[in-house]
């Protein structure tokens, strides 16, 4: 059992790893001058028993909460976040990817302000990036539907959640869509890898509230593509101080329910 004080130095040396001798990182604006003691709580709660658990390395708990954080449009913390990201070790390739990966999860708006404001750090930082063009434009739509028809199967397996008898209903139209570019565009690209994937699609899922068959489906994809238990598990706690703690809880009871199902 560990005391407070030693929770509070865990704290202090998490954050201190990924402030990489940036001061502003241990500051709160506002609430350093408002919530003293909230600031110690955060210290304490968030990073010295949350951001120094096992089974979630640093780099994935990273990716957890930008994706988060971008979901709510919380633009001033994402900033920071994204500094931290690079700090510990993510490349501006992998970085720039999450935000790719999330557009069909949060929308083009959200996508959008995050890119916009890694531009800006990259810029203030030198940070070098070289975008690259791998979306190949000589496909054919059904080649396109086809690749993304494949990638679906291999991360979810069920591809007939949402269709109807009628395909060319509205909704079988929006399925198509989301096969070619969603799964067929999107998750078919470099510099992200499958796991990476997964947590972007849990994280921002979970503090949205999505609670129907789709994040059900997303937890049963992540031990699909090889996530453990307790990297999902470790998913949701990550987002406890960031999304609420009735979401974590909600979506912990759902993972025991599949991990039950599945036998895990």
């Amino acid at each position: 059992m560990t005391t407070l004080d030693e929770r509070y130095e865990k704290g202090l040396e998490i954050r201190a790893t990924m402030a990489a001798g940036d001061l502003s990182h241990f500051t709160l604006p506002g609430t350093d001058q408002l919530a003293p003691d909230l600031k110690r709580i955060i210290d304490e709660a968030l990073f010295g028993s949350i951001w120094t658990r096992p089974g979630l390395d640093l780099k994935n708990r990273c990716i957890c909460t930008v994706s988060a954080l971008m979901a709510l449009g919380q633009l001033p913390l994402l900033r920071r976040h994204i500094e931290r990201c690079i700090n510990v070790g993510l490349t501006p390739e992998e970085l720039v990817e999450v935000f790719i990966q999330l557009t069909f999860y949060v929308g083009v708006p959200s996508v959008e302000a995050a890119l916009r404001l890694t531009k800006e750090i990259f810029e203030e930082r030198g940070v070098r990036f070289t975008p690259t063009e791998v979306y190949d434009k000589t496909m054919s739509v059904d080649e396109l539907y086809q690749a993304g028809l494949k990638t679906h199967q291999e991360h979810i397996g069920d591809v007939t959640l949402y269709q109807t008898d009628d395909p060319d209903s509205q909704e079988m139209q929006l399925d198509r869509l989301i096969n070619e570019y969603h799964w067929g565009a999107i998750y078919t690209r470099p510099y992200l890898d499958q796991k990476g994937r997964a947590i972007c699609g849990l994280a921002s899922m979970t503090v949205l509230g999505r609670y129907d068959r789709q994040l059900r489906t997303r937890i049963e994809g992540a031990l699909r593509i090889g996530m453990e238990p307790v990297e999902i598990m470790e998913v949701f706690i990550q987002l406890t101080m960031y999304g609420g703690y009735f979401n974590t809880r909600t979506a912990m009871r759902i993972a025991r329910s599949v991990f039950t199902e599945k036998g895990v």
